[in-house]
């Protein structure tokens, strides 16, 4: 408790929860001009929404994520305040405040995206049932997805004493996300935990190029990389606590 109470004392006015938020908006502004017009699209719009937010998470989570974490370590990176830090409370509670604050944020954002999807279908007037196995899957995978960036970026934040290389494999992860996630049969996206988000994707576009019409059709949910992600997250969680336990100061 006393290591929660400190990180947010420690970012009192710096309104990470809002920024969080705001991430969560921009998918919601995003998905927002992929609004179904006619019957036909109304008649797939949740589909359509759980194809298109995926996307949309692998071009702004990895950059969104890779702010959250730098900003969590912003405070420890300036003038060496590890040093005072680590001689007011101990690095595990240190590390326990930085993974509770960064998962409530990541939790504000799954939020900020089951609502909009909730919302938009009842102003937009989807008349596709909701799927609630596919709304469920569809928050699972991106807050574990976001998890696993979290920590790994926040690992990257801990070992180099700039916030540069975090922020530099956000910008990649958001800028390649989408190429590697589409490479056709290839098992490189695999290695890129940016693309996850669209190979977690429990439903899969059809489009006919000659009538430009598409159709949607769910998938079989991916437990086996969803399993990979959560024992990832495990791995740069352990990894990201032991850089800070052996951090020198």
């Amino acid at each position: 408790m006393k290591g929660i109470t400190a990180e947010i004392r420690k970012s009192r006015h710096r309104y990470d929860f809002f920024v969080a938020a705001a991430i969560g908006f921009i998918i919601l502004l995003w998905s927002g001009q992929s609004s179904p017009a006619s019957a036909d699209d109304l008649a797939n719009g949740y589909s359509e929404l759980f194809y298109a937010i995926p996307l949309m998470n692998t071009t702004v989570m990895p950059l969104g994520m890779a702010v959250l974490a730098s900003r969590l370590w912003d405070v420890e990176s300036k003038e060496n305040c590890c040093r005072l830090l680590f001689t007011l409370q101990s690095r595990d509670s240190l590390y326990i405040g930085k993974a509770l604050r960064g998962t409530a944020e990541n939790l504000v954002i799954c939020t900020v995206i089951g609502v909009s999807i909730l919302v938009q279908g009842q102003i937009v007037g989807f008349t596709e049932p909701l799927s609630l196995s596919q709304f469920w899957w569809l928050l699972l995978c991106t807050f574990m997805v976001n998890e696993l960036l979290f920590f790994g970026l926040l690992w990257l934040s801990i070992i180099f004493s700039s916030l540069t290389p975090a922020l530099a494999i956000g910008m990649l992860g958001s800028l390649s996300g989408l190429f590697t996630a589409f490479f056709p049969g290839s098992i490189i996206r695999y290695f890129m935990p940016w693309s996850y988000y669209v190979s977690l994707d429990s439903i899969y576009m059809h489009w006919n190029a000659e009538t430009r019409i598409a159709w949607f059709e769910p998938v079989a949910f991916e437990f086996w990389l969803l399993g990979v992600t959560a024992a990832l997250t495990v791995i740069c969680a352990i990894c990201a606590r032991r850089a800070l336990l052996k951090k020198e100061v």
